[in-house]
């Protein structure tokens, strides 16, 4: 019982800001008028604002920034990502918990093909079984899911500037019997 109680004591929770405000409420302050911009430009409208839960803050350690939660299977936040909406200095600004999570699992049909990409932004462009790796890596629980999940085909879109992490990632699927398909960009 004790070493149980310790990996849960030891677990951070992650939760989003307290100033969190949600993207498709009525209001119409200037930082919500430009996260909504900002959003648009990336071809992200009310439908993806409403689906992943988008908001933004205009105060705190966020402030000026537009949040993106990522939610288990299980429907529990755990994970979010916070872009600056102005580009200004750090262009995201994470919570300080682990990264090994599986991002957007609550949408994943693991029985279909699944798309692995870099980002959030990217994976909402894909419309449909997309999974960010908030990063160029491919983490443990991740991993473990798609080999136990026995999916059959991955689609890699990670950015051009990482065909090395590319090739690893392939690699290692491949050697699990999983068909890899490299998608190369333009942009």
């Amino acid at each position: 019982l004790s070493s149980k109680f310790n990996k849960v004591k030891d677990k951070k929770i992650v939760r989003l800001p307290n100033e969190f405000k949600a993207l498709w409420k009525k209001g119409s302050s200037i930082i919500k008028r430009h996260a909504m911009v900002y959003l648009q430009n990336r071809g992200i409208g009310m439908t993806d604002i409403i689906r992943y839960g988008i908001g933004y803050c205009e105060e705190g350690v966020y402030a000026n920034r537009i949040i993106v939660p990522s939610y288990s299977s299980d429907g529990e936040l755990n994970y979010f990502v916070g872009r600056d909406i102005y580009e200004g200095g750090f262009k995201y600004k994470n919570p300080s918990v682990s990264k090994d999570v599986i991002g957007f699992d609550l949408f994943i049909n693991w029985d279909e093909p699944i798309i692995l990409c870099e980002g959030v932004f990217d994976a909402m462009a894909f419309k449909r079984n997309a999974i960010p790796l908030f990063g160029k890596t491919v983490m443990s629980k991740l991993q473990k899911k798609i080999i136990e999940r026995k999916v059959k085909i991955i689609y890699l879109a990670l950015d051009n500037d990482a065909i090395n992490d590319s090739i690893k990632i392939s690699d290692n699927f491949i050697n699990n019997g999983i068909d890899v398909k490299l998608m190369k960009f333009k942009e």
